[in-house]
């Protein structure tokens, strides 16, 4: 075995995992992007119908129309982060009382030379490193090992003895892992 970590992850490192994973991975990057480029579609087509969709001509009307349906669109891109964050939270809250937390508080997580091993409670899953997508390390606390765009391990820096283990698992995944990818 080369590394082996008692893991400890709270509602809020879940909390701030799911953020990442939408905010600021290239998985959630995307969706973002699509996102927001259908709904500026649709206030666009609703803009167009507005401005020509009229036969009586340009009015006071439209124009009001068209004002607010451009001040929606700007509130919907200033504020989609921040709509996102409060759902998720609502989501995690919901979570909590059905009881079925999609992630696990407490594990170990065990490196070896051709696989890596999560024990849970209720669980254990091995996987092989050619089974990993990519590595996040996020803010230099916590490091998220992606399996799929939907599975990932949280490693949080609290479960390194040292920054000596941390420089030395580093070293180890990066030659595990092609995709690497460090946020600050």
């Amino acid at each position: 075995m080369k590394f082996r970590f008692n893991v400890n992850v709270s509602e809020q490192d879940y909390l701030d995992y799911n953020k990442f994973w939408m905010l600021r991975s290239p998985y959630g990057k995307k969706q973002m992007i699509t996102l927001r480029v259908l709904v500026n579609v649709v206030f666009a087509v609703f803009i167009f119908i507005s401005c020509f969709g009229f036969a009586e001509g340009f009015a006071t009307d439209i124009l009001i129309s068209i004002i607010l349906l451009l001040i929606l669109l700007l509130l919907f891109n200033v504020f989609l982060n921040k709509m996102f964050s409060f759902s998720l939270k609502g989501q995690l809250i919901a979570l909590k009382k059905k009881g079925k937390m999609a992630y696990s508080p407490s594990s170990v997580i065990e490196f070896y030379d051709d696989s890596f091993v999560e024990t849970t409670a209720d669980n254990k899953l091995e996987h092989k490193y050619s089974a990993i997508e990519r590595v996040s390390v996020v803010d230099n606390k916590m490091i998220y090992i992606h399996v799929n765009n939907v599975m990932a391990f949280m490693l949080p820096i609290a479960s390194f003895e040292s920054m000596m283990q941390y420089d030395s698992f580093l070293e180890f995944i990066k030659g595990k892992c092609n995709s690497i990818d460090f946020y600050s």
